[in-house]
């Protein structure tokens, strides 16, 4: 017997938290201190926008967690997929007929 996954290395997938990019009462980080207060020029608008991306995908980043995609449990093997489909066909067959 070999091991469930045939050998292959399990496939990681990342899920953020959502709580953990909320806003918070008081943000101190240097991307966004560093956003002038008065924007005048395009490359200013380019430099907010650059700092504001940089700020987000780190509140992202530090939220993100690894998880095996096998965790969907929708996924599973061809052999558990057919048992299930004969239970579900049994049961439409039982249905078909009600006792009392």
């Amino acid at each position: 017997m070999g091991s469930p996954d045939g050998g292959r290395p399990i496939p990681i997938r990342k899920i953020t938290n959502g709580k953990e990019c909320r806003p918070r009462e008081e943000i101190d980080t240097p991307n966004l201190n560093s956003i002038p207060n008065d924007i005048a020029s395009t490359e200013e608008i380019d430099f907010a926008i650059g700092a504001l991306t940089n700020h987000v995908r780190t509140v992202v980043e530090e939220s993100e967690r690894a998880v095996p995609a096998s965790s969907d449990r929708r996924k599973f093997p061809p052999d558990i997929l057919e048992l299930i489909g004969a239970k579900n066909a049994a049961l439409r067959r039982l249905s078909a007929y009600p006792t009392l």
